[in-house]
């Protein structure tokens, strides 16, 4: 399976609303880049203490 660059952003939108990210009222999400969201994600898990996991959006996954 191969996931592509919407796919992946679609995934991040979900994991800043499963680990309770609020935007503020300016700050529309779905206008971010998909390295934006993969920074954001990666700082707010950094800030929470969470694990975080980082994709190389070239790299492609198999089953």
């Amino acid at each position: 399976m191969t996931i592509n660059s919407e796919q992946r952003k679609q995934f991040l939108l979900k994991e800043l609303k499963r680990i309770g990210y609020k935007p503020n009222e300016n700050e529309n999400l779905k206008k971010l880049s998909l390295y934006e969201l993969e920074m954001l994600v990666i700082s707010v898990k950094g800030e929470r203490g969470n694990k975080v996991l980082t994709y190389n959006a070239r790299m492609e996954a198999f089953e």
